[in-house]
């Protein structure tokens, strides 16, 4: 099972446990025969409760079955979040062990800590599943966030196809062929069935990058994977992905960094110098925005440009070194070329 279909099987083992905690307490509010052994409760509630607990039972043990073959292929030191994620798992058995057997064999402890036993499972269970499921979700909201209203949007292809010329691949990479929804399809499959081996989706998703960057990332990983190989056009696949899915990932952290990002820009480039480029040096527009759509598309949709254009030529430089502050690398005669772009577009002057 992929990691979506994990993410949603990790949903469900949480609903049981609530269920079944919240249950417990309900039936725990009925009299019970302590000479016998015996609640009072109706039978359909305890074979309902019966029910939640076997079932949480077997999703367990399949989760189980997936995760620890998994560490055997782990080829790195084991993140921090991973052996949490560990530790939860095991307590969780370990916790469902003692319970089972309280039930069957040590009936006498029922009453003071099968109650204690339930809630540290829902407890455990709560955590395992929020270390995981958001993350994996997230891959989902930025596959269908993209530029077009998805990854595979008609759009997006265009723009996967236009970075793809700045991430490095080789000259035998086709290029036509990657930017297709078959092949970001196979990237896909990639990402959540052999890089998810070594890495979380947090781990992979969370640092914004450029598409020279993921090409060097993946290239990096690859070559660290001894027991799950990916191949160079596996590597090639996924990269695409990742482009494809990066813009709003990206936009995210610009955000949350923004007051930084401005700070920084004096410091990156100074917009005084891109503003005399434009006024002294001729570009040609039609090569300038190229240029643009080429540099300015790695970070994010060129439609936040239309939205708050600059007014004036001092803003459109300073709207470039903004842009380096925030990770963006390019030549000084490209960032001139897209400051001029930005002037003879957009400001009225």
């Amino acid at each position: 099972m992929d990691t979506l279909g994990n993410a949603i099987l990790g949903i469900v083992f949480l609903a049981l446990s609530a269920a079944g905690t919240f249950l417990m307490f309900h039936l725990w509010g009925y009299p019970f025969d302590h000479a016998k052994l015996k609640s009072s409760a109706p039978p359909r509630l305890m074979l309902l409760h019966r029910f939640i607990g076997y079932a949480y039972g077997v999703i367990y043990v399949y989760m189980m079955m997936q995760m620890v073959p998994r560490l055997w292929s782990y080829e790195i030191e084991f993140p921090a979040r991973t052996v949490a994620h560990l530790l939860l798992g095991m307590s969780i058995g370990v916790i469902l062990i003692v319970k089972i057997s309280i039930v069957r064999f040590f009936k006498h402890l029922e009453s003071a800590v099968i109650p204690f036993l339930g809630i540290l499972l829902f407890l455990f269970t709560f955590l395992l599943i929020g270390l995981s499921v958001p993350f994996a979700m997230k891959e989902v909201y930025l596959h269908r966030s993209a530029v077009g209203g998805s990854a595979f949007s008609e759009e997006n292809l265009q723009r996967v196809k236009m970075l793809l010329l700045k991430a490095g691949l080789p000259a035998s990479a086709p290029l036509e062929e990657l930017s297709s929804v078959k092949n970001l399809k196979k990237g896909r499959d990639v990402l959540l069935s052999k890089c998810v081996q070594c890495h979380d989706m947090r781990t992979i998703l969370v640092k914004p990058r450029t598409p020279e960057q993921w090409m060097q990332t993946v290239n990096r990983m690859a070559e660290r994977a001894l027991f799950t190989p990916i191949s160079e056009e596996e590597q090639w696949h996924v990269t695409s992905y990742l482009i494809a899915i990066s813009p709003e990932l990206q936009q995210g952290v610009q955000k949350k960094n923004e007051q930084v990002a401005r700070a920084e820009a004096q410091a990156a480039i100074d917009p005084a110098i891109l503003a005399e480029a434009i006024t002294t040096k001729q570009f040609d527009i039609a090569a300038a925005q190229k240029v643009f759509e080429s540099t300015c598309s790695q970070c994010h949709a060129l439609s936040n440009v239309e939205n708050r254009p600059p007014k004036n030529i001092r803003q459109a430089g300073g709207l470039v070194a903004r842009m380096v502050a925030n990770g963006l690398t390019a030549p000084q005669d490209e960032l001139e070329q897209v400051a001029f772009y930005l002037a003879k577009t957009y400001v009225k002057e």
